[in-house]
């Protein structure tokens, strides 16, 4: 019988390849190459989430297209979030894109008209303290753009803070508000100097992605298009 970490090492690399050709051929991230980096605060309002809660924490957040669509066109819209948790700890890297409302298709990627149509979810389920496989998502609140372009994400920062609220839901259970996340400030970063989001490899001890394969998977990939760009930001 072969071991069930072999198999899972074998599974990661053999998605490094692929994805570092990707990205070496395009220079760019292999999915969501163009995106805004903005800074702000979460707050937990559950203890289902690592950390404290009640307590604002420092976010930084990257918002991309998937594909780099024409903004009048839909896109899968991607948030990912840098949570800063307790201090002397590694950053949570929790990764969310658009996708449907319902039990089944929030574990999909779908396309979005504009950002404030947008409903995110982790697509794969996340386990707390081995608890039942439960679904992040997120949902913009108040004035979002109405289009997916990057550029107006920028001009609607500079004039108000982008709000969004943080559900959980198990696969049989409607999401339940659980937090906010408030982005306020733009980072002036070209692309290529954008963090690199891995929400395998930056993830507290008490939260497990699952299945256990696909998170294979998602590190092999993350690792391949690193390399395949010359990344060395984390």
């Amino acid at each position: 019988m072969v071991d069930s970490g072999r198999a899972l090492n074998t599974l990661r690399s053999a998605f490094v390849g692929p994805f570092r050709v990707a990205a070496s051929v395009r220079h760019a991230r292999v999915f969501h190459p163009k995106g805004l980096v903005a800074r702000g605060t979460v707050e937990f309002n559950s203890s289902w989430w690592p950390g404290r809660t009640r307590i604002p924490l420092t976010v930084t957040a990257r918002m991309s297209g998937g594909i780099g669509t024409p903004s009048t066109l839909p896109d899968v819209l991607g948030l990912a979030l840098r949570i800063d948790l307790d201090e002397g700890t590694t950053p949570w890297d929790l990764l969310l894109a658009s996708s449907g409302t319902s039990s089944l298709t929030r574990l999909l990627p779908l396309p979005a008209t504009g950002w404030n149509t947008a409903r995110y979810s982790s697509l794969m389920p996340l386990s707390s303290t081995g608890g039942p496989p439960t679904w992040v998502l997120a949902e913009p609140v108040g004035e979002h753009p109405p289009t997916t372009s990057i550029n107006a994400l920028a001009d609607a920062l500079a004039i108000a803070p982008l709000v969004f609220s943080l559900q959980l839901a198990t696969f049989t259970n409607t999401p339940t508000p659980t937090g906010r996340v408030v982005l306020r400030d733009v980072c002036e970063l070209a692309d290529d100097d954008q963090p690199s989001f891995d929400p395998v490899l930056n993830c507290p001890p008490a939260i497990a992605l699952q299945p256990e394969w696909l998170a294979a998977v998602r590190v092999g990939a993350y690792r391949g298009s690193r390399r395949g760009r010359g990344a060395t930001n984390g």
